[in-house]
């Protein structure tokens, strides 16, 4: 957040002290021109500017003007030195040219900078609120050699000016100053090391086919970390100068101051055949990261976050950089960062970056409100260790520090690090709805899952079997299941988890039992560091890619009956009842035999939320 101070207009305070006064100086008189006025403190008994006054250590001389002066030293003002019998002792003359100066902001939030807003030196949040917008100059204008444009000397594009914020520097005043005096602007150092400041030299529109050299001589860089004072130009007149203020970083812990890719692998003809046609049934645009930019890497989801920032004058998408960093590393900076797409980053230089940093781990829920507190950007989510546990996976302190200090989407820490991935995605999720809150949850539940199964078992259906038509999996059927008792404890486990992070959801986002759906979804314990960690038993369901009302879900491969898996059938009449439309993709290869499934080999940029962040009541 960046706040200016307001500047005083018009008014000049000095204190007069004895020593400089003559020595035997007792008291004193005041005469100025008409366009001065001046008051006295303390305030004399005797008002009349005839009497001389008693001069003391507290005397103070307060002296101000109406108007700004037309020309240099048009007023003056005079002290007259008495002695203790009152015989003049000596006379000081001052001589005073007024200037009027208003560093504005837009600090009403409506595009314009107003002149001298009584509200531009402070912040509030809410509709009702004020202070200027400024955003982080995260993307790039460049196309080749690209750097994010907050590393960047200079402005080398009229299109990054749109990046920044305007603040406009008015004057008025005589044609020149007098000799000696000068303008300057300052910034503290903490300040300076989130912000810079670039002017404009040109009072004319910038015209976009200059050359490098004046573009840049045209918008030189005022203000910076290696700046912090530097004199700019006195117009004369009545003048204003546009500045434009560029944020450096994001707010963090120690600064208080965000969508649709798929990566194309040699086993993805399948599921990329699925992705295709949702995309298609959907409206959207599809871009396939192929295999000679990925290198093989398949997880888009884990490598990045889409997010944006937002302004009143300006808006654009973001991309939040894991710190995973697997061969994928390379992509956001590489791909996405350019103009108007801006991209941001933490790195753990000291932290070990396990899975759970992967933003598979990172979510963001519907818009909610909580106990009458509204979140109406939602609430990001993210796993983390069990609270109690004296060891355990965490996502990075860097990530979290920097989530946490978004403030407007409050988050919420999940306890993921039973799953082997340990990613809140793998038992999640949330689809939209016409009725209650707007939405539902879904959760993974191996009890919705083993009442299904045994409901199938009690019609006659325990024969039917699991992952029929796959080569690369051993089938086996309802009965099997149901009678293996070591499978059904590990669920129980499973389930608790899964409880445990139920009661969060609903306290933590408002929600009642009848906002979750409970998704018929098995898993199965394995050997992790000497512990024992969940895996999905089948493709897990949850793990979807929602497109408005289209739902790509992971084809389970389930129990047959009637001629129709049985688990497709119970998510379809589940989601179907919403409003939901269900496409199952097939990605038992490519991704859920690497413990992935549809969602974590995708990613979604969305439509940014209609209501402005500061308009948020903190």
């Amino acid at each position: 957040m960046f706040v200016l101070y307001k500047t005083p207009v018009i008014k000049l305070c000095f204190c007069l002290v004895l020593r400089s006064a003559p020595p035997t100086s007792k008291f004193f008189s005041v005469k100025g021109t008409a366009n001065v006025q001046y008051s006295i403190s303390p305030t004399p008994r005797d008002t009349s500017h005839l009497s001389p006054i008693p001069l003391t250590e507290n005397s103070v001389l307060l002296i101000s003007r109406d108007h700004a002066s037309q020309h240099e030293n048009d007023s003056k003002l005079s002290v007259q030195y008495y002695g203790a019998n009152k015989e003049v002792l000596g006379r000081a003359v001052v001589h005073l040219t007024a200037v009027e100066l208003s560093l504005d902001v837009d600090a009403d939030r409506d595009g314009i900078v107003e002149k001298n807003n009584p509200n531009k030196g402070s912040w509030k949040w809410g509709p009702d609120g004020h202070g200027a917008i400024l955003l982080v100059n995260c993307d790039s204008e460049k196309t080749y050699k690209k750097t994010p444009d907050s590393e960047e000397k200079n402005i080398y594009k009229v299109s990054d000016l749109k990046d920044m914020s305007v603040m406009v520097l008015r004057t008025k005043g005589p044609g020149k100053l007098p000799e000696g005096y000068k303008l300057t602007m300052h910034i503290s150092q903490g300040d300076a090391e989130s912000v810079r400041v670039f002017r404009n030299r040109s009072t004319e529109v910038p015209n976009t086919q200059k050359l490098y050299n004046l573009f840049v001589k045209d918008y030189p860089l005022v203000l910076s970390s290696d700046v912090l004072s530097k004199e700019v130009p006195y117009l004369g007149g009545v003048a204003e100068m546009n500045f434009y203020v560029e944020g450096l970083r994001f707010p963090d812990k120690d600064f208080n101051g965000l969508r649709y890719s798929v990566t194309l692998t040699s086993d993805n003809y399948q599921f990329l055949k699925g992705m295709r046609n949702l995309v298609a049934k959907s409206g959207y645009k599809l871009n396939i990261c192929h295999e000679y930019v990925n290198r093989g890497d398949r997880w888009m989801q884990d490598e990045l976050e889409f997010g944006y920032i937002d302004s009143p004058h300006h808006r654009f998408p973001v991309v939040l950089d894991s710190p995973r960093d697997g061969d994928l590393a390379n992509f956001p900076y590489d791909e996405l960062l350019g103009p108007d797409f801006g991209y941001v980053t933490r790195v753990a230089l000291d932290e070990h970056v396990s899975s759970l940093d992967s933003f598979g781990n990172l979510e963001v829920s519907p818009p909610v409100t909580v106990n009458g507190k509204k979140y109406p950007l939602g609430r990001i989510i993210i796993g983390v260790a069990f609270p109690t546990a004296t060891k355990g996976r965490n996502m990075t302190k860097v990530v979290q520090d920097f989530l946490w200090a978004q403030k407007v989407q409050e988050p919420i820490a999940l306890f993921s690090d039973w799953l082997l991935v340990g990613h809140v995605d793998e038992f999640m999720t949330f689809v939209p709805a016409p009725d209650r809150k707007g939405f539902r949850l879904l959760l993974a539940s191996p009890d919705a899952g083993y009442k299904l199964f045994r409901g199938l078992q009690n019609s006659g259906h325990g024969q039917a079997t699991l992952f029929d038509g796959l080569t690369n999996a051993e089938q086996i059927t309802l009965d099997e299941i149901l009678e293996d008792e070591k499978l059904q404890a590990e669920n129980n486990y499973v389930q608790s988890c899964i409880d445990w992070n139920r009661d969060v959801l609903k306290r933590e986002l408002g929600l009642d039992d009848e906002d979750i759906i409970d998704l018929p979804i098995l898993f199965k314990l394995v050997e992790d560091e000497n512990e024992y960690r969940a895996v999905a038993y089948y493709p897990d369901m949850v793990n979807m890619i929602v497109l408005g009302k289209n739902l790509g879900i992971p084809k389970p491969f389930g129990p047959k009956v009637n001629g129709r898996c049985a688990l497709e059938a119970e998510m379809c009449s589940l989601m179907e009842g919403l409003g939901l439309k269900c496409t199952f993709i097939d990605d038992y290869s490519s991704y859920h035999q690497l413990l992935g499934e549809v969602h974590c080999g995708s990613n979604v940029r969305r439509e940014p939320f209609e209501f402005k962040w500061w308009n948020l009541e903190m």
